[in-house]
Protein backbone atom coordinates (compact mmCIF):
# COMPACT_ATOMS: atom_id res chain seq x y z
CA UNK A 1 0.00 0.00 0.00
CA UNK A 2 1.42 3.43 -1.04
CA UNK A 3 2.46 6.17 1.50
CA UNK A 4 -0.45 8.30 0.00
CA UNK A 5 -3.12 5.66 0.44
CA UNK A 6 -2.25 4.85 4.05
CA UNK A 7 -2.33 9.32 4.83
CA UNK A 8 -5.99 9.25 3.28
CA UNK A 9 -7.34 6.21 5.57
CA UNK A 10 -5.52 8.19 8.98
CA UNK A 11 -7.51 11.21 7.28
CA UNK A 12 -10.60 9.22 7.08
CA UNK A 13 -10.29 7.47 10.53
CA UNK A 14 -9.92 11.22 12.29
CA UNK A 15 -13.36 11.89 10.11
CA UNK A 16 -15.03 8.50 11.21
CA UNK A 17 -14.24 9.02 14.80
CA UNK A 18 -15.35 12.63 15.09
CA UNK A 19 -18.44 12.44 13.12
CA UNK A 20 -19.12 9.27 15.47
CA UNK A 21 -17.99 10.27 18.38
CA UNK A 22 -16.24 6.93 19.36
CA UNK A 23 -13.08 6.11 21.24
CA UNK A 24 -10.21 4.09 19.89
CA UNK A 25 -10.70 1.34 21.84
CA UNK A 26 -14.62 0.58 20.01
CA UNK A 27 -12.82 1.36 16.42
CA UNK A 28 -10.41 -1.34 17.34
CA UNK A 29 -13.16 -3.74 18.72
CA UNK A 30 -15.32 -2.78 15.41
CA UNK A 31 -12.18 -3.28 12.93
CA UNK A 32 -9.49 -5.85 13.95
CA UNK A 33 -6.53 -3.21 14.56
CA UNK A 34 -5.09 -2.90 17.77
CA UNK A 35 -6.00 0.07 19.85
CA UNK A 36 -1.89 0.77 20.00
CA UNK A 37 -1.65 0.19 16.27
CA UNK A 38 -4.76 2.42 15.75
CA UNK A 39 -2.79 5.57 18.18
CA UNK A 40 0.47 5.00 15.65
CA UNK A 41 -1.29 5.14 12.55
CA UNK A 42 -3.30 8.33 14.26
CA UNK A 43 0.18 10.12 14.71
CA UNK A 44 1.16 8.99 11.27
CA UNK A 45 3.74 6.22 12.94
CA UNK A 46 3.14 3.49 11.23
CA UNK A 47 6.71 3.05 9.72
CA UNK A 48 8.58 3.55 13.28
CA UNK A 49 6.73 1.80 15.70
CA UNK A 50 8.56 1.03 18.84
CA UNK A 51 9.07 -2.56 19.89
CA UNK A 52 11.54 -4.52 22.42
CA UNK A 53 14.73 -3.72 22.25
CA UNK A 54 14.76 -0.02 21.00
CA UNK A 55 13.76 -1.43 18.15
CA UNK A 56 11.02 -0.88 15.48
CA UNK A 57 9.09 -1.86 12.97
CA UNK A 58 6.33 -1.40 10.23
CA UNK A 59 2.37 -1.28 10.56
CA UNK A 60 1.41 -4.11 7.85
CA UNK A 61 -0.56 -3.76 5.02
CA UNK A 62 -3.46 -5.66 6.18
CA UNK A 63 -4.08 -3.32 8.83
CA UNK A 64 -4.70 -0.32 6.51
CA UNK A 65 -7.12 -2.79 4.76
CA UNK A 66 -9.08 -3.82 7.87
CA UNK A 67 -9.46 0.22 8.53
CA UNK A 68 -10.43 0.64 4.87
CA UNK A 69 -13.16 -2.35 5.11
CA UNK A 70 -14.56 -0.66 8.05
CA UNK A 71 -14.56 3.36 6.95
CA UNK A 72 -15.43 2.19 3.49
CA UNK A 73 -13.21 3.92 1.84
CA UNK A 74 -11.74 3.22 -2.23
CA UNK A 75 -8.92 4.12 -2.48
CA UNK A 76 -7.98 5.22 -5.83
CA UNK A 77 -5.48 7.56 -6.18
CA UNK A 78 -2.26 5.87 -6.24
CA UNK A 79 1.20 7.65 -6.58
CA UNK A 80 2.72 6.01 -10.12
CA UNK A 81 5.58 7.69 -11.17
CA UNK A 82 3.85 9.90 -13.96
CA UNK A 83 1.36 10.58 -11.35
CA UNK A 84 3.68 12.25 -9.27
CA UNK A 85 5.88 13.48 -12.17
CA UNK A 86 3.03 15.65 -13.39
CA UNK A 87 2.06 16.65 -9.72
CA UNK A 88 5.70 17.90 -9.16
CA UNK A 89 5.49 19.69 -12.65
CA UNK A 90 2.42 21.41 -11.52
CA UNK A 91 3.12 22.25 -7.79
CA UNK A 92 6.29 23.80 -9.36
CA UNK A 93 4.94 26.07 -12.01
CA UNK A 94 2.06 27.34 -9.97
CA UNK A 95 4.62 28.24 -7.28
CA UNK A 96 7.20 29.41 -9.13
CA UNK A 97 5.33 31.52 -11.82
CA UNK A 98 6.75 29.34 -14.70
CA UNK A 99 5.66 27.99 -17.71
CA UNK A 100 5.99 24.06 -18.75
CA UNK A 101 5.14 21.42 -21.18
CA UNK A 102 4.17 18.21 -20.61
CA UNK A 103 4.28 15.39 -23.06
CA UNK A 104 3.28 11.95 -22.67
CA UNK A 105 1.29 9.00 -24.02
CA UNK A 106 -2.54 8.73 -24.61
CA UNK A 107 -3.64 6.65 -21.20
CA UNK A 108 0.04 8.00 -19.07
CA UNK A 109 -2.30 9.44 -16.41
CA UNK A 110 -2.33 13.62 -17.42
CA UNK A 111 -5.52 13.92 -17.27
CA UNK A 112 -5.93 12.25 -14.05
CA UNK A 113 -3.15 13.77 -12.03
CA UNK A 114 -4.22 17.33 -13.47
CA UNK A 115 -7.45 16.87 -12.09
CA UNK A 116 -6.45 15.86 -8.88
CA UNK A 117 -4.20 18.22 -8.63
CA UNK A 118 -7.13 20.72 -9.67
CA UNK A 119 -9.06 19.06 -7.10
CA UNK A 120 -6.62 19.74 -4.33
CA UNK A 121 -6.38 23.37 -4.73
CA UNK A 122 -9.92 24.59 -6.28
CA UNK A 123 -8.79 28.53 -5.48
CA UNK A 124 -6.27 28.89 -8.36
CA UNK A 125 -5.80 26.13 -10.02
CA UNK A 126 -7.61 26.42 -13.82
CA UNK A 127 -8.07 23.71 -16.44
CA UNK A 128 -9.51 24.17 -19.33
CA UNK A 129 -9.35 20.81 -21.33
CA UNK A 130 -9.07 21.29 -25.18
CA UNK A 131 -10.76 19.28 -27.65
CA UNK A 132 -11.18 18.98 -31.82
CA UNK A 133 -14.25 21.10 -31.82
CA UNK A 134 -12.79 23.88 -29.98
CA UNK A 135 -11.70 26.83 -32.33
CA UNK A 136 -9.19 29.59 -31.03
CA UNK A 137 -12.01 31.71 -29.91
CA UNK A 138 -13.80 29.17 -28.37
CA UNK A 139 -11.08 28.28 -26.38
CA UNK A 140 -10.98 32.34 -25.13
CA UNK A 141 -14.23 32.04 -24.01
CA UNK A 142 -13.46 28.61 -22.05
CA UNK A 143 -10.81 29.96 -20.02
CA UNK A 144 -12.68 33.16 -19.32
CA UNK A 145 -15.88 30.95 -18.14
CA UNK A 146 -13.27 28.67 -16.03
CA UNK A 147 -10.72 31.90 -14.57
CA UNK A 148 -14.28 34.12 -14.23
CA UNK A 149 -14.21 36.65 -16.32
CA UNK A 150 -16.37 38.44 -18.48
CA UNK A 151 -17.33 36.41 -21.98
CA UNK A 152 -18.20 39.65 -23.61
CA UNK A 153 -15.94 41.93 -25.06
CA UNK A 154 -12.37 41.89 -28.09
CA UNK A 155 -10.18 39.49 -27.59
CA UNK A 156 -7.18 41.22 -26.22
CA UNK A 157 -9.51 42.87 -23.35
CA UNK A 158 -10.52 39.38 -22.39
CA UNK A 159 -7.18 37.98 -22.03
CA UNK A 160 -6.16 40.88 -20.25
CA UNK A 161 -8.62 40.52 -17.69
CA UNK A 162 -8.13 37.00 -17.43
CA UNK A 163 -4.17 37.65 -16.45
CA UNK A 164 -5.00 40.49 -14.01
CA UNK A 165 -7.31 38.21 -12.07
CA UNK A 166 -4.67 35.54 -12.06
CA UNK A 167 -2.16 38.19 -11.08
CA UNK A 168 -4.38 39.02 -8.02
CA UNK A 169 -4.66 35.94 -6.74
CA UNK A 170 -1.33 34.92 -6.03
CA UNK A 171 0.38 31.71 -7.25
CA UNK A 172 -2.57 30.80 -9.69
CA UNK A 173 -2.29 27.96 -12.34
CA UNK A 174 -3.97 27.49 -15.70
CA UNK A 175 -3.34 24.04 -17.33
CA UNK A 176 -4.50 23.37 -20.74
CA UNK A 177 -4.89 19.88 -21.00
CA UNK A 178 -5.16 17.75 -24.49
CA UNK A 179 -3.77 20.56 -25.67
CA UNK A 180 -2.14 18.57 -28.89
CA UNK A 181 -5.88 19.16 -30.31
CA UNK A 182 -5.31 22.76 -31.07
CA UNK A 183 -1.79 22.45 -32.70
CA UNK A 184 -3.45 22.95 -36.07
CA UNK A 185 -5.03 26.28 -34.86
CA UNK A 186 -2.12 28.32 -34.81
CA UNK A 187 -4.16 31.66 -33.28
CA UNK A 188 -5.07 29.15 -30.54
CA UNK A 189 -1.38 29.25 -29.51
CA UNK A 190 -0.86 32.92 -30.35
CA UNK A 191 -3.48 33.48 -27.75
CA UNK A 192 -1.75 31.37 -24.60
CA UNK A 193 1.32 33.08 -25.88
CA UNK A 194 -0.06 36.67 -25.55
CA UNK A 195 -1.32 35.32 -22.03
CA UNK A 196 1.88 34.15 -20.81
CA UNK A 197 3.10 37.15 -21.84
CA UNK A 198 1.05 38.91 -19.41
CA UNK A 199 1.83 36.70 -16.15
CA UNK A 200 4.99 35.72 -16.67
CA UNK A 201 6.84 35.97 -12.97
CA UNK A 202 3.53 36.31 -11.32
CA UNK A 203 1.32 33.35 -12.13
CA UNK A 204 1.86 29.71 -14.04
CA UNK A 205 0.72 28.10 -16.85
CA UNK A 206 1.11 24.55 -18.07
CA UNK A 207 0.54 22.92 -21.81
CA UNK A 208 0.00 19.17 -21.48
CA UNK A 209 -0.71 17.12 -24.48
CA UNK A 210 -0.33 13.49 -26.15
CA UNK A 211 0.85 12.11 -29.27
CA UNK A 212 4.30 14.13 -29.13
CA UNK A 213 2.71 17.54 -29.01
CA UNK A 214 6.60 18.86 -27.72
CA UNK A 215 7.83 17.26 -31.61
CA UNK A 216 4.91 18.94 -33.13
CA UNK A 217 5.63 22.05 -31.96
CA UNK A 218 9.37 21.94 -32.94
CA UNK A 219 8.24 21.33 -36.30
CA UNK A 220 5.74 24.52 -36.35
CA UNK A 221 8.58 26.21 -34.82
CA UNK A 222 11.17 25.71 -37.49
CA UNK A 223 8.69 26.58 -39.94
CA UNK A 224 8.18 29.73 -38.26
CA UNK A 225 4.70 28.97 -38.62
CA UNK A 226 3.03 32.30 -36.52
CA UNK A 227 3.82 32.17 -32.72
CA UNK A 228 5.23 28.94 -32.63
CA UNK A 229 8.91 29.76 -32.07
CA UNK A 230 7.98 32.25 -29.50
CA UNK A 231 5.64 29.11 -27.66
CA UNK A 232 8.58 26.66 -27.87
CA UNK A 233 11.18 28.83 -26.02
CA UNK A 234 9.16 29.49 -23.51
CA UNK A 235 7.30 26.16 -22.78
CA UNK A 236 9.82 23.41 -24.36
CA UNK A 237 13.11 24.42 -22.78
CA UNK A 238 12.58 22.09 -19.79
CA UNK A 239 10.00 19.86 -21.14
CA UNK A 240 8.48 17.17 -18.34
CA UNK A 241 8.63 13.74 -20.86
CA UNK A 242 6.46 11.43 -18.91
CA UNK A 243 6.93 7.49 -19.14
CA UNK A 244 6.02 5.27 -21.91
CA UNK A 245 4.09 1.85 -20.89
CA UNK A 246 3.76 0.66 -17.52
CA UNK A 247 6.11 0.92 -15.00
CA UNK A 248 6.30 -2.87 -12.97
CA UNK A 249 7.28 -1.30 -9.93
CA UNK A 250 3.84 0.85 -9.81
CA UNK A 251 1.95 -1.91 -10.92
CA UNK A 252 3.00 -4.27 -8.28
CA UNK A 253 1.78 -1.96 -5.58
CA UNK A 254 -1.27 -0.83 -7.61
CA UNK A 255 -2.17 -4.14 -7.36
CA UNK A 256 -1.26 -5.40 -4.16
CA UNK A 257 -4.32 -2.79 -3.38
CA UNK A 258 -6.61 -4.43 -5.65
CA UNK A 259 -5.24 -7.84 -3.86
CA UNK A 260 -3.57 -9.49 -6.50
CA UNK A 261 -0.24 -10.12 -4.89
CA UNK A 262 1.03 -12.81 -6.55
CA UNK A 263 4.16 -11.36 -9.04
CA UNK A 264 3.38 -13.75 -11.99
CA UNK A 265 -0.48 -12.48 -12.02
CA UNK A 266 1.15 -8.73 -11.60
CA UNK A 267 3.40 -9.47 -15.04
CA UNK A 268 0.96 -10.86 -16.94
CA UNK A 269 -1.52 -8.25 -16.16
CA UNK A 270 1.34 -5.26 -17.00
CA UNK A 271 1.85 -7.05 -20.61
CA UNK A 272 -1.74 -7.57 -21.44
CA UNK A 273 -2.06 -3.11 -21.06
CA UNK A 274 -0.51 -0.97 -23.52
CA UNK A 275 -0.63 2.13 -20.89
CA UNK A 276 -1.59 2.96 -17.07
CA UNK A 277 -5.86 4.15 -18.75
CA UNK A 278 -6.03 0.29 -19.71
CA UNK A 279 -4.43 -1.21 -16.84
CA UNK A 280 -6.57 0.72 -14.48
CA UNK A 281 -9.62 -0.11 -16.39
CA UNK A 282 -8.89 -4.35 -16.26
CA UNK A 283 -8.18 -3.90 -12.44
CA UNK A 284 -11.69 -1.79 -12.13
CA UNK A 285 -13.65 -4.52 -13.90
CA UNK A 286 -11.25 -7.24 -12.39
CA UNK A 287 -12.79 -5.48 -9.12
CA UNK A 288 -16.41 -5.16 -10.69
CA UNK A 289 -16.10 -9.33 -11.75
CA UNK A 290 -14.89 -10.21 -8.25
CA UNK A 291 -18.08 -8.18 -6.02
CA UNK A 292 -20.58 -9.54 -8.42
CA UNK A 293 -19.41 -12.76 -8.09
CA UNK A 294 -19.12 -12.55 -4.24
CA UNK A 295 -22.40 -11.23 -4.24
CA UNK A 296 -24.08 -14.21 -5.82
CA UNK A 297 -22.75 -16.50 -3.63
Amino acid sequence: MLESQKEQIAQALEAYMATHTTSQNKVATASGVSAGYLSQILNRNWNAVPVAGGKTAVIGDQHFRKLQILLGLSLEVFQTKNYMDVLIALDETRKTAGATLIDGDTGAGKTFAITEYARQNPATVYVVKCSNAMTAASMIRRICEVVGVGLTGPVDGRILAVANKMNREGQALLVFDESETMVKKSRAFGFIKDLYDLVEGRSGIVIAGANGILDKLKVKASYNVESFPQVLRRFGATPVMLSAGIDLGDATEVCAAYGITGKRDVSTLVAACENYGTFFNKLKKLKADQELLAAAA
